[in-house]
């Protein structure tokens, strides 16, 4: 069974990556299938679009359309963390906003990293992306979430697109570089499938309304079972993440998930085997 990676960079425009210059992430977009086109959720902000990444759930299906501490959720919001650890697979979480601990239900991730210095440490992502890597290599997970936030802490200090955005973007993409490299190095590349993407976008110096600068997002997928076509044709959602992961897990998707796994991107896809969740 192959095993799974869903990375996020917070608020990646997915104009910013050619702005950027994201070498490491075009591997990614090289090998693989991709959108620069995919949509994100109304409120275009970070825990509503991440419960949505993780549930397959509109705002309003899931119920957490603020950031909050202690956000109240459907109680049919059930996340790929929950499903994959429900199915007996080794979980784990990187991540450096707190607030994130509430995509999962408790007991669901093995082993969590929270590092707290993404508005202080310009190596953030790159020193996260180390610990991240070397946890992979030497436990190897069968399903991995790695948050990236620095971007989005630079977008609202100095603006989307601003010097300072496409750095923190820069460092980023250098942050997944070091993932791919550490895998390769210890013969685990055809392990793992990745997942990349955003949970919003951005303008001047916020997220919060409905334009195309906003709701566009970049969404990636490579690895052993995805096949190399380039840019996907049909509309992909930040709904569709979950039941993409759960097909490339082998799991089936919860029967409440609104998405659907992105069509065509699979390589020699099958039926998933493991059991369905009725509730």
């Amino acid at each position: 069974m192959k095993k799974a990676i869903l990375i996020v960079i917070d608020a990646c425009r997915a104009d910013a990556l050619a702005a950027a210059g994201t070498p490491n992430i075009g591997r990614l977009m090289e090998k693989g299938s991709f959108s620069l086109t995919a949509r994100t959720v109304t409120p275009s902000i970070t825990l509503p679009a991440h419960f949505s990444m993780f549930t397959s759930m509109s705002p309003a299906g899931h119920n957490v359309l603020a950031n909050t501490a202690r956000p109240e959720p459907s109680p049919a919001a059930w996340g790929i963390m929950d499903l994959a650890k429900y199915n007996g697979l080794k979980t784990a979480a990187f991540f450096s906003w707190e607030y994130l601990r509430n995509l999962w239900l408790p007991k669901a991730v093995d082993h969590a990293l929270c590092m707290n210095t993404a508005l202080t440490d310009p190596d953030h992502d790159e020193n996260f992306a180390r610990a991240a890597g070397g946890y992979l290599v030497e436990k190897m997970p069968d399903f991995c979430f790695i948050y990236f936030e620095r971007v989005d802490k630079m977008g609202h200090a100095h603006g989307f697109m601003s010097e300072p955005y496409l750095d923190a973007l820069r460092s980023a993409d250098r942050g997944v570089g070091q993932i791919l490299d550490m895998l390769a190095f210890a013969g685990l590349e055809d392990l793992y499938n990745i997942i990349l993407q955003s949970d919003h976008g951005g303008i001047e110096d916020h997220h919060e309304v409905d334009l195309p600068e906003v709701m566009t997002i970049p969404w990636i997928a490579a690895g052993p079972d995805i096949a190399k076509k380039g840019e996907i044709q049909t509309p992909v959602s930040i709904l569709d993440t979950a039941p993409t992961l759960a097909e490339l897990l082998g799991i089936r998707p919860f029967y409440q998930w609104e998405g659907r796994a992105v069509p065509g991107i699979r390589q020699n896809a099958a039926v998933p085997g493991a059991d369905l969740i009725t509730g």
